[in-house]
């Protein structure tokens, strides 16, 4: 098989002169030269310098047939003349490299004395192992710092290097810890950048090094919030805290945490446990805690302030953190009349939307809200994303800001139509089944469908009124048998009915509305939404902790593992805020699905060869070059491949006892 783009044609040997400018004189010397075959056509190689040669035209003929016998180990028939194969031994003694512009050489010839050469038809490649997202990821840990949490731990230097690979895999393999050390063992390459022999681990030793990173949770915590506020400071102390759900597989009959409630995720069937999440305004987790699957939300808050004052304690030492009370911002569901109580008996100050439907007491307000309400669009060039803003009188410290939001009005709407529709199709499908039934319809029967239908559409059922019309059972004839002592005889079903309420009208002219209520009165009124909207940090970190690393479903039976499965998701969700941050800070707003999507084509490789002469076989590692793409995100980051080419060369039995995949 013929190289592509190169191939020597043939050697010669040429007499070069070169004149010195001050003195004029000329000098000779001669060069063993290859004419090789380019994409670009054909060119000269200098291969060998040979000095200066008193010989005949016809005798350089016979010593560059000689170099090139000798080059390509190639035995001549004939002996050669004693001066010749005394020039050819002393050039090949010499070995010397070809001379290169600007200063740069590479190695002469095709095959220099002792130099490896393989048959491009042997060429083969195998063991490719993912190394784009391990770079960028092994970067992220070193930001942060994380090591030398754990050297003040105990741990030792391959359980650091472990307890990276686990939190490193699940932010690029999110799964189980089984899938963990399956991804370890035969689809990265994070142990040849960590080394301490890490594909070679057993899965057992995966699980423990979780469970001692669980165990020295608070130090990382607390070490971790100093790091990202000293590598993006900011002047304000905002927390958001919200709490979310996720199941567990099997009955979990031993975990203490395992209960049944209602999921988020629509799982419902499957036992719960909760997460509860302080993510600051830049989008950093803060602090986590595992509580049971029926923990109820607005309950969970005294707990939550006690673990922050317990936290801010610890870094009150640190310049980095300010030493007034941070901003609290929650979700609705845990915003209630007694929790707002508590914040403001504890000095918090805070920005909730208020829990119950406080749109409806400004019906009048909302219906004029074009005409009369402050426009703000923190995107100029997303009008859509705009809201139109009132802010209200103070009243006992705090203010309400009213908003009615024209894209949450036009998903509102699109929700309550398709909802409407359905309900009333529901009604009318229930309607014509009536009027053609052949049999009687029992009262009792009808109000049971029409309360199912009401259960589905709740939103949209209390808008609507429903009459049921019945009539009464005929007599019963004498075959029929007599009815019980104590009871009357069944009410039929007669027709069904329904009308809507006026108060669909003011659900339409609130549709897309709400109410935040927050202490900072001194604060503008888009400086209140924008403070709310940061809210919007801790609902993406639970969605990419679900989505992204792992988070769900859970398939432990003990409640320390659970916590600690949790535990280096949100570690993994740490790399991930330091990355997407620093993206941000480059006017880069691509997510980190995305960037692992990008980088999975940039891999390790072994690229190996047979020498067609001596039968070894020659084995390069490396890393395959990254494309344009990857190349201008590696600057972004400022990442480098922390890894060398490896060569190895073995004998020609390992061809059949260890053969390349």
């Amino acid at each position: 098989m013929i190289e592509p783009f190169r191939y020597t044609l043939f050697m010669f040997i040429r007499t070069a002169k070169t004149k010195n400018p001050k003195t004029g004189k000329v000098y000779v010397s001669h060069q063993l030269v290859e004419t090789v075959q380019t994409e670009k056509g054909p060119r000269n190689r200098v291969l060998l310098y040979l000095g200066r040669l008193d010989l005949p035209k016809d005798v350089l003929k016979v010593l560059a047939q000689a170099l090139e016998d000798r080059l390509n180990h190639r035995t001549s028939l004939f002996p050669l003349a004693p001066e010749i194969e005394a020039i050819v031994t002393d050039a090949l003694a010499k070995n010397q490299p070809e001379a290169r512009k600007g200063g740069r050489s590479r190695k002469s010839g095709p095959r220099p004395t002792g130099a490896p050469v393989v048959s491009c038809d042997s060429l083969e490649t195998g063991k490719v192992r993912s190394l784009g997202p391990e770079m960028v990821a092994h970067q992220a840990w070193q930001r942060l710092d994380v090591d030398s949490v754990l050297l003040a731990a105990g741990f030792s230097p391959k359980e650091r290097a472990l307890a990276e690979a686990v939190v490193v895999g699940r932010l690029i393999a999110p799964g189980s810890e089984l899938s963990t050390h399956r991804w370890l063992s035969a689809r990265s390459a994070l142990p040849e950048i960590l080394g301490h022999g890490l594909e070679t681990v057993g899965k057992d030793a995966v699980y423990v090094v979780a469970d001692r990173l669980w165990a020295v949770k608070d130090r990382l915590e607390t070490a971790l919030a100093k790091v990202t506020r000293d590598h993006f400071p900011s002047d304000s102390l905002v927390f958001l805290y919200d709490l979310t759900n996720t199941y567990l597989e099997g009955m979990a009959q031993g975990n203490e945490l395992a209960r049944r409630g209602q999921s988020k995720e629509k799982r419902s069937d499957c036992p719960l446990v909760s997460l509860s999440l302080i993510v600051d305004d830049r989008g950093f987790p803060f602090q986590s805690h595992v509580d049971a699957g029926n923990v109820s939300e607005p309950e969970t808050l005294p707990a939550v302030l006690d673990r922050i004052g317990t936290r801010l304690s610890e870094l009150a030492k640190s310049a980095l953190f300010p030493l007034s009370r941070p901003t609290i911002v929650l979700d609705r569901g845990i915003a209630t009349k007694a929790n707002l109580a508590l914040l403001r008996k504890r000095g918090f100050p805070y920005c909730v939307v208020e829990r119950r439907s406080a749109e409806k007491d400004f019906p009048d307000l909302f219906k004029t809200a074009r005409e009369t309400f402050e426009w703000f669009a923190p995107d100029p060039g997303r009008p859509e994303s705009g809201v139109y803003l009132h802010k209200l009188p103070p009243q006992d410290g705090t203010v309400s800001l009213l908003v009615l939001s024209e894209s949450r009005r036009a998903k509102e709407e699109a929700i309550d139509r398709r909802r409407e529709e359905r309900f009333l199709e529901e009604l009318a499908a229930l309607r014509r089944r009536l009027e053609t039934a052949k049999r009687s319809v029992s009262f009792e029967v009808l109000a049971r469908r029409v309360g199912r239908i009401e259960e589905r559409y709740p939103s949209i059922a209390r808008h609507y009124a429903v009459t049921l019309h019945s009539r009464p059972a005929p007599e019963a004839s004498g075959k029929s048998r007599a009815p019980k002592p104590g009871k009357t005889s069944a009410l039929l079903a007669d027709r069904i009915a329904w009308e809507k309420k006026p108060s669909r009208e003011v659900r339409t002219e609130t549709t897309g509305a709400y109410v935040i209520e927050t202490t900072h009165t001194d604060l503008p009124a888009s400086g209140i939404w924008s403070l709310y909207t940061t809210l919007t940090r801790v609902e993406a970190a639970f969605r990419s902790l679900k989505t992204d690393l792992g988070l769900r479903p859970v398939f432990h039976h003990t409640a320390d593992r659970t916590r600690a499965h949790l535990f280096v998701s949100v570690l993994a969700y740490h790399l991930l805020a330091d990355i997407e941050c620093r993206l941000r800070e480059a006017n880069d707003t691509r997510s980190w699905s995305t960037i692992r999507s990008l980088l999975e084509t940039h891999v390790r490789l072994t690229v190996s060869g047979t020498d067609p002469h001596t039968g070894r076989i020659h084995e390069t590692r490396l890393s395959s070059k990254p494309e344009k793409e990857q190349k201008a995100l590696y600057d972004r980051l400022t990442v480098k491949d922390p890894t060398r080419r490896k060569i190895t060369t073995l004998p020609p039995e390992a061809s059949l006892e260890n053969p390349v995949a």
